[in-house]
C-alpha cells in the first residue's frame, strides 16, 4: 500500500517515521522533566520514557524487523553501497538504545545519570541514521 507522504515508501514506513518523530519530540520533553529533579517531574519523565520505550518496541517489531527480514537479500547483494552500512549501523544503535530503554524501564542502574545521558545519544544517533535510512531509500 502506498505511503501518504508523497515518497517511494508504503503506508508502514511512512506511520513508522512519523511515530520516531514524535518519540524524539517526547524524548526531548521527557528530558527536561529529567533535569527539573523534582519528585513529580522525575515521574512524569519515567513515564514518558517508558512511552517513548513501549512506542519505540512497537515500530521495531511492526516494522523495522519485518522490513529487514524481507529485504534482507537485497542489502546483502551490494553491501558496498550505502544501504547495507547505513541498515548496519542503524540497526546497531536502535538496538542498543531499544535495551538500555528497557533496562531504564525494568532497573536503575550504575551512574544513572551518565547512563541515561549514553543512552539519549545513541537514541538520537538511531534516529538520525534511521531517517538517513528513510531518505535514502525513498526520497533521494
Amino acid at each position: 500500500m502506498a505511503g501518504f507522504l508523497g515518497t517511494r515508501a508504503g503506508l508502514a514506513s511512512d506511520l513508522n517515521l512519523l511515530l520516531q518523530i514524535v518519540i524524539l519530540i517526547i524524548l526531548f520533553v521527557g528530558a527536561k522533566f529529567g533535569k527539573t529533579k523534582t519528585a513529580e517531574s522525575l515521574k512524569r519523565h519515567g513515564r514518558l520514557m517508558t512511552v517513548v520505550v513501549v512506542l519505540n518496541a512497537v515500530g521495531i517489531v511492526a516494522v523495522m524487523l519485518p522490513s529487514f527480514a524481507s529485504n534482507f537479500s537485497a542489502v546483502l547483494e551490494e553491501p558496498l553501497r550505502i544501504g547495507f552500512p547505513l541498515t548496519s549501523i542503524h540497526a546497531f544503535f536502535g538496538g542498543v538504545a531499544e535495551i538500555l530503554g528497557v533496562m531504564f524501564v525494568f532497573k536503575k542502574f550504575g551512574n544513572v545519570r551518565l547512563w541515561m545521558r549514553f543512552t539519549m545519544v545513541v537514541w538520537l544517533i538511531a534516529i538520525i541514521l534511521g531517517i538517513s535510512f528513510y531518505l535514502t531509500y525513498y526520497v533521494i
